[in-house]
């Protein structure tokens, strides 16, 4: 695929997913007052930010498998706004959501008081499996996950999370809420919190920051990327 071609994917793919997001639950307008714009962060750093929303909780980071690549980092930057909820039984099988409601809090719900009635392994994403995911992901020392590493249970719900998309409080509110439905689920899901946060160890800048700009135009939005901060 050519660099342009890419952009210009990339380009349709952002105005999809995020007016996905958006949209499948309220207003857009109330989620982009809490948008900020992404910095390039470190593992520690976000290790201390997430202390103070959930003390002792575990998250793990996306990797660059090629450091410096502009093309892996909006890919991984572009995991967060997938509005997709990425759920798999210990066997690998990745479960889809029989449904037709859009916000992916009722879908999370489902999931943890009906899951047998709302949920049931995908028909049409075959290629997605628990240990693909799992190979992308590393812990705060940089290690690889296997499947061996995440504890033990039937079911898991990969949970995204960063710092640029609202407050501090109001994701302390998001991931309590999603414990507690945890805490009260008659089956046995674990969840996993994924940072998708700016890396510098994907090849930026210290302390960069990427900026972001909205363009509203009747029911869609447009979200445009200026320079990204990569190192020279």
């Amino acid at each position: 695929m050519s660099l342009l071609k890419f952009f210009k994917d990339f380009k349709i793919l952002v105005v999809i997913l995020f007016l996905f997001t958006l949209f499948s639950c309220g207003s857009a307008i109330k989620t982009l007052v809490g948008f900020k714009n992404p910095k390039v962060e470190t593992k520690a750093s976000l290790l201390s930010y997430l202390s103070e929303v959930k003390e002792n909780e575990i998250t793990f980071f996306l990797k660059a498998d090629k450091i410096g690549d502009s093309t892996t980092v909006y890919r991984n930057f572009l995991f967060g706004f997938n509005s997709d909820l990425f759920m798999f039984s210990k066997n690998g099988q990745k479960y889809c959501y029989l449904g037709t409601e859009e916000c992916s809090g009722v879908q999370m719900t489902s999931a943890f008081k009906n899951f047998d009635k709302n949920y049931a392994p995908c028909t049409n994403d075959s290629t997605t499996i628990l240990s693909s995911l799992v190979n992308k992901l590393v812990d705060k020392n940089g290690k690889t996950l296997n499947i061996n590493d995440l504890p033990s249970a039937e079911y898991y719900i990969f949970q995204s999370w960063n710092k640029y998309s609202s407050s501090t409080k109001r994701l302390k509110e998001d991931i309590n809420w999603l414990y507690d439905l945890k805490k009260n689920s008659t089956i046995p899901i674990e969840i996993v919190l994924v940072n998708t946060d700016l890396l510098e160890d994907w090849g930026l800048e210290k302390n960069g920051e990427l900026p972001v700009k909205f363009k509203k135009e009747g029911k869609t939005i447009d979200m445009t990327f200026g320079k990204l901060p990569l190192k020279k």
